[in-house]
């Protein structure tokens, strides 16, 4: 009985600490439950004595200076575009053109010459002087990309007011950008300047344009080639000619032919009778 008591009564005190223990802990909760509310509260507080600072601030900034004066934004300066630095076109002159042997202005030969004729109407106050006439074939989706470039045609022309010159220029399409459905952008460009040295430049031609093969029916190649296969041909047989009769020509036997004289038939009133009378005499004496 004693050893149950004692057990009863270690028993006891172990769950009488237990309760204790968590009694403790429910306390913390309950505490920390009543303070949550308290807590957040103050950060809202905080947070918005922040924002009003902030505030107050660009206020402050965005405040005049003392002096009254408006603050005075630099200005910085536009770079002129690209095209500011083109050489344009003169509003008083105007530029034309044609292919006097040339029936369609899209597709040009490969490796012929083509002849264009670029005239020049001074409709201004000032003289013009042109200058020269160049051109090539540019990339059709980037005319900055050059594909062949003409030679250069220099004229230094002078063009009085109400005048109109024409000026010939001839290029050759390279043949090696004959055939196929390749495209390209022909550019003949036009460049003048006036009395006062200003100077201006206009594109009579610039169009998309194809460059093409020609069939010719005579062709010199050919038939130059066939003159020296025909030579070649001939000296071969007159070679052949002179080795057959060369070796077997020397076999024959040439005969000699001896020389008998004539008999008979000999006219005697020709020979002088003196002669004729001692050549009996001589027959006699024998």
């Amino acid at each position: 009985q004693e050893l149950k008591g004692s057990f009863k009564l270690s028993y006891y005190n172990e769950y009488k600490s237990y309760l204790s223990k968590t009694s403790m802990w429910k306390y913390l909760l309950l505490l920390c439950l009543a303070t949550a509310p308290l807590l957040v509260a103050r950060a809202e507080v905080e947070e918005d004595e922040i924002m009003d600072s902030d505030e107050a601030q660009e206020l402050k900034d965005a405040e005049p200076l003392d002096d009254g004066a408006p603050i005075e934004h630099e200005e910085i300066p536009q770079q002129p575009d690209e095209e500011d630095y083109a050489i344009k076109p003169s509003p008083d002159a105007k530029v034309f053109y044609t292919f006097p042997k040339q029936g369609d202005e899209t597709n040009f030969p490969g490796g012929k010459v083509i002849k264009a004729l670029i005239g020049f109407q001074n409709n201004g106050e000032k003289n013009f002087i042109v200058e020269s006439v160049d051109g090539g074939f540019r990339y059709p989706m980037d005319f900055n990309y050059v594909i062949q470039n003409f030679t250069s045609f220099r004229y230094g022309r002078e063009v009085q007011p109400g005048v109109t010159q024409t000026f010939l220029y001839m290029f050759v399409p390279s043949e090696q950008l004959a055939g196929g459905s390749r495209t390209f952008g022909l550019v003949l460009n036009l460049n003048y300047r006036d009395a006062d040295g200003n100077l201006f430049a206009d594109a009579p031609f610039n169009e998309t344009v194809s460059v093409v093969e020609i069939d010719e029916g005579f062709d010199t190649e050919i038939f130059f080639m066939y003159v020296f296969l025909a030579a070649l041909a001939a000296l071969l047989l007159f070679g052949l000619q002179y080795l057959f009769t060369s070796v077997f020509g020397g076999r024959k036997s040439t005969r000699k032919v001896i020389e008998t004289g004539t008999s008979g038939g000999i006219d005697y009133d020709y020979i002088p009778k003196e002669h004729l009378k001692k050549q009996k005499s001589g027959k006699k004496n024998e």
